[in-house]
């Protein structure tokens, strides 16, 4: 529908594009489908936004959106520092961006069981014209006073909104559900980026008894200390927890010299062409620790950014 209204309002006069046709139409188009709110806010919004473009300027992110982004995070840890950056940029593609410097302010509110900041004290932001890129990054603090359990949430609601050369509004909610308890993870990604990271984080406090030895059943737990006294024929029988990561190599591939691939558990390959490649691998972490795994992506122009506007990861992530 909304090519065609685009195929109307781009025709030329004069050689310059008709904005009183689109300012006319967007009254007209609001009147037709007043008795619906909310879908004349959105036609109110998309009309915006092309008109917007129609002047060469963008203003995006990764994880805001001018008509509110919704962005469920499930299996957060709940304990510790929680960080999410946003990644704005002011291109449409690589042939399309702005040609002037936009500058952008910041708000944020969260749930009252947490604390947000931005890093650096940013409440403002500029995207170089030269570059097209910038970022900020939110952090979410859970008060050492407060336990979050499985099922308990907090939430957070990000604005950024350009202030020169125009005015656009982009908003984000989040919403952080612990999931399995002690346990997150995250995907550090961009356009442009021959790679991504991801990152586990384990706030788990204990091990867990995988092969039987002495007189420690599997599934036992035990604290740190005891774990760190066992010699390291033992160590091996045991660990926090284990992760899985499933992923399709047709897109993202394993850097194998990684540590969590050579020190892997086990993995699984799928065959393209004549080759195989590797499409799962578990891997045990450390209690207290984080681990990052790298893959080279086979277009640099996605990002895989998590979490994100879709709530879909590129990469399947299971515990145990």
């Amino acid at each position: 529908m909304f090519k065609r209204i685009k195929n109307c309002l781009v025709i030329r006069k004069d050689g310059v594009w008709n904005y009183k046709r689109i300012i006319i139409f967007s009254i007209v188009l609001l009147i037709v489908i007043g008795s619906s709110a909310s879908y004349a806010k959105y036609a109110y919004l998309d009309i915006k936004n092309y008109y917007l473009e129609m002047k060469g300027f963008y203003f995006n992110c990764d994880k805001l959106s001018n008509k509110g982004a919704n962005i469920e995070m499930t299996n957060w840890s709940g304990v510790g520092n929680y960080e999410i950056t946003f990644n704005m940029d002011s291109l449409s593609n690589r042939n399309l961006k702005n040609s002037d410097d936009v500058y952008y302010d910041i708000s944020y509110e969260c749930s009252s069981n947490v604390v947000c900041s931005i890093k650096d004290n940013k409440t403002s932001g500029m995207i170089p014209h030269d570059s097209n890129q910038d970022s900020f990054t939110v952090v979410i603090t859970v008060p050492t006073s407060v336990t979050l359990h499985d099922k308990d949430s907090v939430t957070l609601k990000v604005v950024a909104t350009s202030t020169s050369p125009y005015r656009k509004k982009l908003v984000g909610s989040f919403k952080l559900v612990v999931g399995y308890y002690g346990l997150s993870y995250e995907i550090s990604d961009k356009v442009g980026s021959p790679y991504l990271e991801a990152k586990v984080t384990n706030t788990l406090d204990y091990y867990v008894v995988r092969e039987a030895f002495s007189n420690y059943k599997v599934n036992t737990h035990i604290d740190i200390p005891t774990y760190l006294g066992l010699d390291d024929l033992d160590k091996k029988k045991c660990s926090s927890a284990i992760i899985t990561f499933d992923f399709n190599p047709d897109y993202i591939i394993l850097d194998m010299t990684d540590e969590a691939y050579l020190s892997g558990i086990s993995s699984s390959t799928k065959r393209i062409g004549n080759y195989d490649y590797i499409n799962s691998l578990s891997f045990s972490i450390d209690a207290l620790s984080s681990m990052q795994v790298k893959f080279y992506k086979k277009d640099t122009k996605l990002n895989y950014t998590y979490p994100n506007i879709d709530n879909n990861s590129i990469i399947k992530v299971s515990y145990s």
